[in-house]
């Protein structure tokens, strides 16, 4: 049988990185880390972690770290059956991958009903839309907000909606790099605003909607408040999703370089097939509120 102690301390080196960046999270020391780790692999008879920098989990680890995280679930389930009173309830952090864009918009307003209800701590793990997944398929989450379409081997996959990306600029800005509209000698001029350097949405956005596949200048700016910011002062044009807009387009703050035309990223949202009245009522929240506040085409 597997011990939990073990498993916990493989889910502390996996997220962290290291034994020793574990063995502080886990207030144990570097050798008591070291020894369950290694009891465990003798157990498996095969190792669970690669000694790298940073330790990351093999595959057999990844399939451990997967039902850790399903056992976590269940543990709270039966805790909320046994002990159902407000006062005797223990906390559940709850591991999820979601973009930025999302956390900044829509995610914690979707969830709130069940934090509100239920013990719940949120670990929330951030990345690109498009790799989120892999958050997942590596053990270190239970769920994640996604633009795969397809579900994980083991898990389940429920669409949530679009979230409609438009490129926008300042009049300031377009007058000064764009005179003569976003031509293709405009664009491979006028600097943009990317989030990361694993962002490929402005590159997408211009291929379909101007037909541009050629480099252009850009700023790297890793948070979504920072993106609505340096485009409002009129550092750079980029992409912005509507749902981060005030009245930013009627009031003539900012002004679409393509009119008409825009991106939607469909969402997903995966998790593992487990049997949980948590993972149940966090999948029901996500799926109601969304189903009001993003686009519902496919």
């Amino acid at each position: 049988m597997l011990d939990p102690r073990q498993l916990q301390t493989l889910a502390a080196v996996a997220e962290t990185g290291g034994f020793d960046k574990a063995a502080r999270k886990l207030h144990l020391t570097q050798s008591a880390v070291s020894q369950r780790i290694r009891q465990l692999e003798e157990q498996l008879g095969q190792p669970v972690l690669t000694r790298t920098t940073p330790a990351e989990a093999t595959e057999t680890g990844r399939q451990l770290l997967r039902h850790f995280q399903q056992l976590r679930l269940m543990e709270n389930q039966l805790l909320q059956t046994l002990r159902p009173s407000e006062q005797n309830r223990e906390y559940t952090t709850l591991a999820v991958g979601a973009n930025n864009d999302s956390v900044a918009t829509w995610f914690l307003p979707a969830v709130k009903p069940v934090l509100d209800s239920q013990p719940v701590l949120l670990d929330i793990h951030l990345d690109d839309q498009d790799h989120t997944h892999e958050l997942m398929r590596t053990g270190h989450v239970i769920g994640c907000v996604s633009t795969r379409s397809a579900p994980i081997q083991g898990g389940e996959i429920h669409y949530l909606g679009a979230m409609r990306y438009q490129c926008l600029a300042t009049p300031a800005f377009a007058a000064r790099h764009f005179p003569d509209g976003a031509n293709a000698a405009a664009l491979a001029q006028a600097p943009a605003i990317i989030f990361s350097r694993k962002d490929t949405v402005h590159s997408q956005f211009l291929q379909e909607v101007a037909d541009y596949h050629a480099p252009y200048p850009y700023l790297t700016i890793p948070t979504p408040q920072g993106f609505v910011e340096a485009t409002r002062l009129g550092l750079a044009y980029s992409l912005l999703p509507e749902l981060m807009l005030d009245d930013d387009i009627a009031s003539g703050r900012l002004i679409d370089l393509f009119p008409g035309r825009h991106m939607d990223i469909p969402l997903y949202w995966h998790h593992w097939r487990v049997e949980s009245a948590l993972a149940a009522a966090m999948t029901a929240a996500m799926t109601d509120y969304c189903r009001q506040k993003l686009r519902q085409q496919r």
